[in-house]
């Protein structure tokens, strides 16, 4: 699965405020996996279920992250950053005695912004048990590119109708060289080690020999890519 994020020169206009997701990393104490499921997914469906302050709970099975979490609020927007729960109704008294005495680390906390219009399938993901997720690292000046090959896989995988293909952009600088996300959805691990079926909706759309255009222009326009593979805490 690729999550693509970009700077704000590749923000796109919109009328409506910018779909945002807050990534929080977070390390279980060893032998206390099950609990933190637990205490999170108690802590969610009090102060965080669905509506503007939602949020949900992966699991990372694969990548440098594996056995890690990600605790995720959003859908939300960027007001929602400013109002959502705190102190005053007991939000952080609750995350602290519940969840905190389970977790031994802290990570990294990212902020993605969702790109709707290069993106496909947000409901197929929803159903879906995994994911992959990319993060990429563009060169500098070669967005345009970037976005003009995307949009041509997008269709792709519409066509195919059957796996999410999801994009987000990075609103600030990380340091980290974290431009974009892609995430792609799947159900279980034999479907993900077979052919999706990419290239063949890929080369009828765009005729033959497309897709190693496609794949020689990504190693042109990217410096490099990390993925990992997040498991659904339902």
């Amino acid at each position: 699965v690729l999550v693509i994020f970009s700077s704000v020169w590749a923000q796109q206009p919109s009328e409506s405020p910018p779909i945002v997701y807050e990534n929080l990393y977070l390390l279980p104490k060893r032998g206390m996996e099950d609990k933190l499921e637990a205490a999170i997914k108690a802590h969610n469906q009090k102060f965080h279920p669905d509506g503007p302050y939602r949020a949900v709970l992966r699991k990372v099975e694969y990548g440098e992250k594996a056995g890690w979490y990600v605790w995720v609020f959003g859908p939300a927007t960027y007001s929602a950053l400013d109002t959502r729960p705190d102190k005053e109704n007991g939000h952080a008294d609750d995350w602290s005695q519940t969840v905190d005495p389970l977790i031994e680390t802290y990570g990294k906390s990212n902020l993605w912004e969702f790109n709707s219009d290069l993106s496909y399938g947000m409901d197929i993901l929803k159903k879906s048990n995994y994911y992959e997720a990319w993060v990429v690292d563009i060169k500098r000046g070669e967005y345009y590119r970037f976005k003009a090959m995307i949009e041509k896989l997008k269709k792709a995988y519409e066509s195919i109708g059957t796996t999410a293909f999801l994009i987000y952009n990075n609103p600030f600088h990380s340091g980290d060289n974290a431009d974009v996300s892609i995430l792609w959805s799947f159900n279980s691990y034999d479907e993900w080690s077979k052919d999706s079926g990419a290239k063949v909706a890929y080369e009828k759309l765009y005729g033959d020999g497309s897709w190693q255009n496609m794949l020689d222009e990504w190693e042109d326009v990217s410096v490099d890519y990390k993925s990992e593979i997040r498991k659904m805490v339902k």
